[in-house]
């Protein structure tokens, strides 16, 4: 499997639409796209929002997506900020 651009827009395109402010790409598909088993991601979408989003997100590309909260902060997340690339910011949208 390969996580392409497109596939990356898609997800922003759909995180957007259940309110995101912030997406940001971790794990295998940011180190290895080419040969991701999965779609890691890490988003401010809360509650069960945070479901229905990952769930229609597997619907849509037909992969695993692992969506992890941004909120409540963790070292996790913090490590996710760090190390993870911005997908989408809406403070940095112009």
């Amino acid at each position: 499997m390969s996580i392409t651009a497109e596939t990356l827009r898609t997800a922003v395109e759909l995180a957007r639409s259940y309110g995101a402010t912030r997406v940001l790409l971790f794990g295998s598909a940011l180190s290895d796209p080419a040969n991701a088993q999965d779609l890691d991601l890490a988003t401010d979408i809360s509650g069960l929002d945070l479901f229905a989003y990952a769930g229609q997100l597997e619907e849509r590309l037909g992969i695993s997506v692992d969506v992890v909260p941004l909120t409540p902060r963790t070292p996790f997340t913090d490590h996710i900020a760090q190390t993870g690339e911005v997908l989408y910011d809406a403070a940095l949208a112009r």
